[in-house]
């Protein structure tokens, strides 16, 4: 019998994140690790997960972490020099 547990993981990294990825070639399947103050995370896939599966994951982790990254540049980019910044703009009344 095969029973699955669910978890959820919320990594909030302090001043000194970490990460870095562990390339073992054709040996293993790689790991990638988030490394921080007080805790870390390792992200890797089983070893008999189906290759393409994996390469799959890894390439929609990139595109995910990609849009992470231009977020977190427009969150910190002054207002007026956003590439978008009419979506952070309050919402206006029509009433006086």
């Amino acid at each position: 019998m095969t029973s699955l547990i669910a978890s959820s993981i919320s990594f909030h990294p302090t001043e000194n994140p970490f990460a870095m990825c562990h390339d073992y070639g054709t040996e293993r399947t790689p790991i990638l690790a988030i490394q921080d103050t007080h805790a870390s995370l390792t992200l890797c896939a089983r070893d008999d997960l189906d290759p393409a599966v994996q390469l799959q994951f890894a390439r929609d982790l990139l595109a995910a972490v990609t849009t992470y990254a231009a977020a977190v540049e427009n969150h910190v980019t002054p207002e007026p020099t956003r590439r978008d910044n009419t979506s952070c703009l309050p919402a206006t009344s029509s009433t006086p």
